[in-house]
């Protein structure tokens, strides 16, 4: 864990990625970063079968906020990334 007040980059991600592959399969990572993600990570963490989640700062106010619970947001994170591949969704785009 590290804190910085940039968003996280493509090395980043990389970095997280292969800590998450070299592990069993089916196993997934959730990545949060409070300062946000560059376009080149977002891009980075997604494709076909990803294994990478990401949340932001966006995210945790649902939860803090008592918005919704934890469990509800990863949900709706892993169900959009297990859908289009993309590992990261915003709140603002979360659906009924």
């Amino acid at each position: 864990m590290k804190f910085t007040t940039n968003q996280a980059d493509a090395p980043d991600i990389d970095t997280f990625y292969k800590k998450v592959t070299s592990k069993a399969d089916n196993t997934m990572g959730i990545m949060v970063s409070i300062s946000g993600y560059s376009s080149v990570a977002r891009k980075e963490a997604s494709g076909d079968r990803t294994p990478l989640l990401l949340a932001d700062h966006s995210h945790l106010y649902l939860v803090l906020s008592g918005v919704m619970g934890l469990a509800d947001v990863i949900e709706r994170i892993r169900r959009h990334a297990s859908q289009t591949g993309e590992a990261y969704l915003a709140p603002t785009n979360f659906t009924a």
